[in-house]
């Protein structure tokens, strides 16, 4: 997948990871018109994309919004903040989390909304924006999370299995020094 792609696919990953309400349901006939569009760069990735909207379409509106509930917000392997399984509330996820956040003030992205800087659709939305070294380096931060999480959906049968699938295949296999998670005296705080 070329980096054009693969940044407008972070892009569409990040609004369908979002909590599904009822503003989102209404661009999910914009999201099939990308997916359409990636289709025609890599159809493989498209129909990831494809199912899970069919999936979501196909669900009622409250249906949805508490299996995103019990699959995200419930299951500790599951949560979509990255650094959460690792380290919890611990003392470390802290300094992780000042380090994520450094590294986006570095390629010129700025938190805005409050949200923590290792949540998944924040992430993606940084991947979509930044430079894709920038880009690739946040996401190589983020593999070993995303490959946990893929697992546990995929045992769970979550319909959100495809879309992990997908974002692994665009998060690069880094050198241990590039995929190893931020600290304060790591990378992330230079």
């Amino acid at each position: 997948m070329d980096i054009g792609t693969s940044q407008r696919v972070c892009g569409l990953l990040s609004r369908l990871l979002e909590y599904p309400s009822s503003e989102w349901r209404q661009h999910l006939p914009a999201a099939r018109e990308m997916a359409a569009e990636i289709a025609a760069a890599d159809a493989e990735a498209a129909r990831h994309i494809e199912a899970f909207l069919n999936a979501a379409e196909s669900a009622g509106e409250i249906a949805w919004q508490e299996q995103y509930v019990r699959t995200f917000d419930f299951g500790r392997t599951t949560n979509l903040y990255l650094t959460y399984e690792q380290h919890g509330e611990e003392r470390e996820r802290g300094a992780a989390l000042l380090a994520w956040k450094r590294r986006y003030a570095e390629a010129g992205f700025i938190l805005e909304d409050g949200e923590l800087a290792d949540y998944l659709p924040l992430v993606l939305e940084f991947a979509a924006s930044a430079s894709w070294s920038a880009a690739q380096e946040v996401l190589a931060w983020s593999r070993p999370a995303l490959h946990s999480i893929r697992l546990s959906l995929a045992e769970a049968g979550s319909p959100y299995t495809g879309l992990f699938e997908l974002l692994l295949q665009i998060v690069p296999e880094a050198p241990a020094e590039l995929a190893a998670e931020p600290t304060l005296t790591g990378r992330g705080d230079n």
